[in-house]
């Protein structure tokens, strides 16, 4: 068995675990019966607990490489502003604390629901082909092939639905990211639940539909992870020509600037060129970004209350 087919295995082992309470003691669980409340909030807390470990590493990682590149003031956008002085700062780690605990089990639910949908059912004769080389039109490329295509294609929706969040109705869930005043690495983490659900992993349902693996989805979610944060990082790294083919720090700051700035542009996650081809690029030669945050008075700076924020009237 290949090495991402069990770490799916172990994901979905640990998906389901989540959500049937197994017994305690050899004891069967009986809904209602009081002496069981203790052994539910033990599971639940050695997970929470898993959670956290398994996190806490990157987590970690990041503050210390983004506290270092803050020594240097030359290397930041808006110099006076480290991370850890974001006004925002308890709202982000909200979100980068909640959303791992969300972000996995909805991602391994997609997975699951491709095999569903691919076989009827989940067969554990084809379980493991499906995890590796995955079913459709783009299967029969190799691995690298399905990663090449996954990371044009993938970004490619990703940049028009971004869009579509920047009109209308949308524009509610996707406030909540743009809310941050001090636009730094933490805020990578802070996107409603619903953009969620209808940005990235809509585009994965898609890619799995497609033919994309499993496997290659799980290869590229540190690629995924990591590209998020940089981009969000107070540097004004620019990458000089690339510029035009790469989203940098600069780039994605001035999507996060107000409308009139530059909050309309600069709409590609990883690959600037969709920006370029498609005329919304934005990146002044002799500028830099200052302002950032949503022209709401009113709007919530809690989690909580940006949680409901959308569906308020």
């Amino acid at each position: 068995m290949s090495g991402a087919a069990i770490v799916l295995r172990q994901s979905a082992d640990d998906a389901s675990n989540l959500l049937t309470v197994p017994p305690f003691n050899g004891r069967p669980f009986i809904p209602g019966e009081p002496c069981m409340l203790m052994d539910i909030l033990h599971t639940a807390a050695e997970k929470i607990f898993g959670v956290l470990c398994d996190i806490s590493p990157s987590i970690v990682a990041m503050a210390v490489v983004f506290t270092v590149l803050s020594l240097f003031s030359a290397q930041a956008c808006n110099p006076g502003c480290p991370w850890w002085r974001n006004r925002g700062l308890v709202t982000d780690v909200c979100y980068l604390v909640v959303i791992p605990f969300i972000a996995p089990y909805m991602r391994m639910g997609l997975i699951i629901l491709g095999a569903i949908l691919l076989f009827g059912g989940i067969d554990p004769a084809h379980i493991e082909d499906y995890v590796s080389h995955g079913h459709g039109p783009l299967a029969g490329l190799s691995f690298w092939g399905q990663v090449a295509v996954q990371l044009l294609a993938a970004d490619f929706m990703l940049y028009w639905i971004h869009r579509l969040f920047h009109r209308g109705r949308m524009w509610r869930y996707h406030a909540i990211h743009h809310s941050s005043e001090d636009v730094d690495w933490t805020t990578a983490y802070r996107f409603h639940p619903i953009n969620l659900w209808l940005g990235p992993f809509f585009v994965s349902v898609v890619m799995l539909y497609l033919g994309i693996a499993p496997a290659v989805l799980l290869f590229l979610v540190p690629v995924d992870g990591v590209m998020a944060v940089f981009v969000h990082a107070n540097l004004k790294w620019t990458f000089g020509p690339l510029k035009y083919v790469i989203a940098t720090p600069v780039f994605h700051r001035w999507h996060h600037t107000p409308l009139e700035q530059g909050g309309g542009t600069n709409f590609a996650s990883t690959f600037a060129l969709w920006d370029v081809l498609f005329s919304t690029f934005k990146m002044p030669t002799n500028a830099l970004p200052q302002r950032y945050g949503v022209d709401e008075p009113d709007f919530p700076r809690s989690f909580w209350g940006q949680l409901v924020y959308p569906f308020r009237n």
